[in-house]
């Protein structure tokens, strides 16, 4: 896994760049596997709720651990997805949750 911090002038982060190299085997097949798998992880962003933020990353544990076993991708390669995959879904954990907070507290106010 590699990982690039960019910086505002001011020396704050604007953005981070994770990359992982995916090695495994499977030819086209193995590809559109972890191309779809990539995918779901990418799709974390667009969860609106907890419980929706959970489901995804279950189904992501659940479809990485089907491209190890059938060897579309090593295990250092899956390893680390699932690493940054916890990473990413305890942030948009993070974000739904206070999304929701907010939700509530408007209606609270209306």
């Amino acid at each position: 896994m590699r990982s690039k911090l960019f910086v505002n002038p001011d020396g704050t982060a604007k953005m981070q760049e994770i990359r992982i190299e995916a090695r495994g085997k499977g030819g086209a097949i193995g590809i559109k596997a972890v191309s779809r798998l990539a995918n779901m992880v990418n799709s974390l962003k667009a969860c609106k709720t907890p419980q929706e933020v959970y489901d995804r990353y279950i189904q992501i544990t659940g479809y990485c651990k089907c491209c190890l076993d059938c060897e579309f991708i090593d295990e250092k390669s899956a390893d680390d997805l699932m690493c940054l995959s916890a990473y990413l879904a305890g942030n948009e954990q993070a974000r739904a949750e206070a999304q929701q907070r907010a939700v509530r507290a408007r209606k609270g106010r209306a």
